[in-house]
């Protein structure tokens, strides 16, 4: 007698459930999709064939195939084959579909030629978490994250670069010139072996000027760029990376998180690798999403931009992240030392010399302080090594001191900022294979984020409501 669980023999015959439905659970995640997109007015949004054609053959219709890829999205299958595949051997996709199989084709042209709608749809589910009450919208938490592109690290080419890699191909064709110049008179000689040689050298030339060909295209390409380094074959696409480690085609993606719910009620994707001019575009963004007069914004050092963070104020955000500050040397005063007054638009220097305004720096938009005091200073020898001691302020900074400061009233900003932003990124990164976008240019990829953020939002949103409540709200 056996102590295991055993199944069913397969050959037996059984009396199955009468509906596809039947297989689907009441607190399924797939069924708050089925009755999101069904009040989703598709159309509005700007989704293509909603009406029917009166001429050949009947289409999908745009909401079945958008509940398939957020379906998609949710369950980690993001490619047009896979979902297909989905269609035709998993129950939910059977239930989702009602029985229809679209191929991969079709699918991938949905994405393809839908992606500012598909943004759309995102956006409309948090309008709909807004009215709902699930949004407080008072303090958001900001960050950016890089998430790779489909073009691969080897089309990734500067000037430099070409000019050096068709001087090497040039060198290598020379090379094969030479040899077959020897072969052939060797050939002459009536050397039968150096006859394959030829053909081998002849083989290799052929293959390094069609090389060559390409390069050279590629660097005419490059002059009709404005950037100094092109991804080729996906030039939207920009290196990034961390540190020192090697760079690779991606794109940067930001997201705001609502602090109280911790949904993602905005995501763009830029393709910057730096976050310094993003601050005041995500910050307005999302004041237009929540529809609010005022926003608290939580972000880290990499948005610590003064000219940003003084637009910022000028349109009631309030923003609060630590000043990344450039290394310093311990040997001399440094310049949090000097001590600004704005009354009077002076600078007390550490000996307590009074330091007054002596021009602008006009790419920088800093104000450079200097005083004659240095000359006769004591205490000169900490201060500077130079004829005199020179502080360049932003024009901003006062705005930045302002930023600062909220960070020091309360030292648990940026510990709720990581608690809220971070958790976001992980889980989409763990969705989507890692972090990779399967899309090719800008407007593609700003798609898959919208799909990818309204499948983590629509499962926070289920955790917070319960999947049933979330159908009765739809």
């Amino acid at each position: 007698m056996t102590r295991f669980i055993e199944g069913h023999d397969r050959h037996q015959p059984s009396l199955l459930p009468p509906c596809v439905d039947d297989y689907v659970a009441p607190e399924a995640l797939v069924r708050v999709v089925d009755a999101f997109v069904e009040t989703l007015d598709l159309a509005a949004l700007g989704f293509g064939r909603t009406v029917s054609a009166t001429t050949g053959r009947p289409g999908f219709h745009p909401g079945d195939m958008l509940r398939l890829y957020v379906w998609g999205y949710l369950n980690q299958l993001r490619s047009s084959r896979q979902l297909e595949r989905a269609c035709e051997r998993d129950l939910e996709a059977i239930w989702l579909m009602r029985r229809m199989s679209p191929d991969y084709r079709t699918i991938a042209a949905f994405r393809h030629d839908n992606p500012e709608a598909i943004v759309g749809a995102g956006a409309a589910f948090i309008r709909f978490c807004r009215e709902a009450g699930l949004i407080a919208g008072a303090k958001v938490a900001l960050d950016g994250t890089k998430m790779r592109a489909v073009a691969s690290a080897k089309n990734i080419a500067g000037a430099e670069r070409l000019a050096r890699d068709i001087a090497h191909t040039e060198a290598e064709i020379a090379y094969y010139l030479d040899r077959l110049n020897i072969a052939d008179e060797h050939t002459a000689q009536g050397i039968a072996d150096q006859i394959v040689h030829r053909e081998a050298f002849a083989q290799a030339i052929g293959s390094l000027e069609r090389r060559k060909a390409r390069l050279e295209r590629r660097q005419s390409e490059l002059g009709d760029h404005d950037t100094d380094v092109v991804v080729f074959g996906e030039p939207d696409a920009r290196p990034m990376g961390y540190g020192r480690a090697p760079k690779f085609p991606a794109y940067n993606m930001q997201s705001v998180v609502d602090v109280e719910s911790g949904l993602i009620v905005h995501q763009d994707v830029a393709n910057e690798a730096n976050d310094s001019q993003l601050l005041h575009p995500m910050a307005m963004a999302t004041k237009e999403v929540l529809e609010v007069d005022e926003l608290d914004v939580l972000a880290d050092g990499g948005y610590s931009n003064a000219q940003e963070v003084a637009r910022c104020e000028q349109v009631g955000v309030r923003v609060a992240a630590p000043i990344k500050r450039g290394a310093m040397s311990a040997e001399y005063f440094r310049p949090i030392q000097f001590v600004h007054d704005e009354g009077t638009d002076t600078i007390r220097c550490p000996a307590g010399a009074i330091m007054h305004p002596k021009g602008k720096h006009t790419r920088n938009r800093a104000i450079r302080y200097r005083t004659p005091a240095c000359q006769t200073c004591q205490i000169k020898g900490q201060c500077t090594p130079g004829y005199q001691r020179t502080i360049h302020r932003l024009v901003d900074q006062g705005a930045l001191d302002r930023m600062e400061r909220r960070i020091h009233e309360n030292a648990d900003l940026m510990k709720v900022r990581r608690c809220t932003v971070e958790h976001p990124f992980g889980t989409i990164k763990r969705m989507t294979g890692g972090g990779r976008f399967l899309t090719r240019g800008l407007r593609r990829v700003k798609a898959e984020a919208a799909l990818s953020v309204l499948a983590f939002n629509l499962i926070r949103a289920s955790n917070a409501f319960g999947v049933t409540t979330l159908m009765a709200r739809c």
